[in-house]
């Protein structure tokens, strides 16, 4: 019997036999097919040319892509929605057009779209891939025990003008997230924000989100917008000591590779296009992107 989307569903990619695995890749291949304007006979025959138009269209790999899927999958089914609706939502998250063009290209009405494309919005975000006990993973010391800095997102102005929302960056209304990642792994361990940017400054979020989960004697490492709780957090020193200069070329490296991991998130055209939706689900999708780029970063 051939493999099904159900029959090979399950919560976790590492406990999937690699057989089923391949299966599941072959289904990812025929459903995204029709939309990438290639034949699923010719994936093994131009593989490069589908892995590249599969990651510019959908995000990621391949792969990423059939791992997500074997994690919501169960979840998918049993809300109705199918694997076609899961390519539609990766489309939204990295091209992020508007109802009419995805309609008209995926051949159904604005508001199907719109219905099938929240409701796999609220699975993604239920996805449980980021956990901050990571953060000592292959890692055992306290200080820093991981790395913090934000993200900036565009939005809409609204009607009337709410100077709290003002973004000097953008110089736009924006929303403010805070994202931490671990030191030894390419994992995210702590996600918080969707709010205001004129609102809170950085240090101000940190105190109010990341800083109390911190465990006794631990510090994480940020740049020189979090100075002012040197007790908590660690920022680059002034002097030219050896030991401060190689404090501030740790901390270097340190914001250098976390840069890049949020970078990641940016792949994802929804979050650095302007914001058209409602403001209040915006944390939705920040959450769908970090959930799905942390099984990308795997």
């Amino acid at each position: 019997m051939p493999p099904t989307e159900a029959s090979t569903s399950t919560p976790n990619p590492a406990q999937v036999p690699h057989s089923l695995l391949l299966q599941q890749r072959q289904l990812m291949v025929s459903t995204a097919a029709e939309f990438l304007g290639l034949s699923g006979d010719s994936f093994y025959r131009k593989k490069l040319v589908w892995k590249s138009r599969f990651a510019a269209t959908f995000g990621l790999c391949l792969e990423s892509a059939v791992d997500v899927w074997t994690i919501v999958a169960k979840k998918v089914l049993a809300d109705g929605l199918r694997k076609v609706h899961f390519l539609w939502c990766l489309v939204y998250l990295k091209e992020y057009p508007t109802e009419r063009s995805a309609a008209g290209r995926f051949k159904t009405s604005e508001s199907n779209w719109r219905d099938k494309v929240h409701q796999m919005l609220r699975v993604f975000s239920e996805m449980d891939e980021i956990h901050f006990e990571d953060r000592f993973e292959n890692w055992h010391c306290k200080a820093p025990s991981c790395y913090v800095d934000g993200i900036d997102v565009l939005i809409q102005e609204v009607c009337l003008f709410f100077k709290g929302l003002y973004n000097h960056k953008f110089k736009h209304t924006g929303y403010q997230y805070q994202v931490a990642s671990a030191i030894a792994t390419s994992k995210f361990v702590h996600i918080s924000g969707s709010v205001p940017c004129g609102l809170f400054n950085d240090l101000a979020m940190v105190k109010r989100s990341l800083l109390p989960r911190l465990g006794v004697g631990e510090k994480v490492a940020a740049d020189e917008g979090y100075v002012g709780v040197p007790g908590k957090i660690m920022t680059r020193l002034m002097g030219n000591t050896e030991a401060i200069i190689k404090h501030n070329c740790n901390l270097s490296i340190l914001q250098s590779r976390h840069e890049t991991m949020n970078g990641k998130l940016k792949d994802f055209g929804i979050l650095f296009q302007m914001f058209r939706g409602n403001r209040e689900e915006h944390y939705l999708v920040f959450q769908a992107v970090a959930q799905i780029t942390q099984v990308k970063m795997r």
